[in-house]
Formats: C-alpha cells, sequence, structure tokens
C-alpha cells in the first residue's frame, strides 16, 4: 500500500472516532438534560475534547485540500509556459 491509502485510511478512522465520541456526549448531555448521567464539568470537558477532533479532523483536510491546489497550481504555470513556447515557434 502506499502511504497515501494509508494516512486516507488513518484519516478515516480518526474521523469516525470523532463521530462516535460526538454522539457519545449527545447521548450524555440528552441524559444529564432529562435528570443523570455526567456532571456539568465532564460535558463541558467532553465537548471540549470532541471540539479539539473536530478541529484536527478539519485542519487535515484544508492541509491536503493547499496540498493539491499548490501541485495543479504548479501543473497550470508549465502548461501556461509550454503554451506560450509554442506561440512563439509559430
Amino acid at each position: 500500500m502506499t502511504k497515501l491509502k494509508i494516512n486516507e485510511k488513518i484519516e478515516k478512522v480518526i474521523e469516525i472516532f470523532v463521530i462516535l465520541f460526538g454522539l457519545y456526549i449527545l447521548i450524555q448531555i440528552l441524559r444529564a438534560i432529562f435528570g443523570g448521567s455526567w456532571t456539568t464539568e465532564d460535558l463541558i470537558i467532553g465537548l471540549l475534547i470532541f471540539n479539539l477532533g473536530s478541529i484536527f479532523t478539519v485542519v487535515i483536510s484544508v492541509a491536503q485540500l493547499k496540498s493539491d491546489h499548490n501541485h495543479l497550481k504548479g501543473q497550470f504555470r508549465s502548461l501556461a509556459s509550454d503554451f506560450k513556447s509554442q506561440i512563439k515557434t509559430n
């Protein structure tokens, strides 16, 4: 397997973990609203951890998009220079 595929699988596992953790926090919030389960401090800490995980997955996605954009920008720059040189020769 290539390194890219391994990174994509790790990213998907992290996303699934964050989603499951968010659902667990949501269940605990609902239980707290209806009279039970965690204390307020525990819910706040859980929400902060969920927020941190969400930000981490968004940063991974943004970094990947920026990398792809830079790669395409370089390809278009090469294409433009090739096109200019082709026009000059004709």
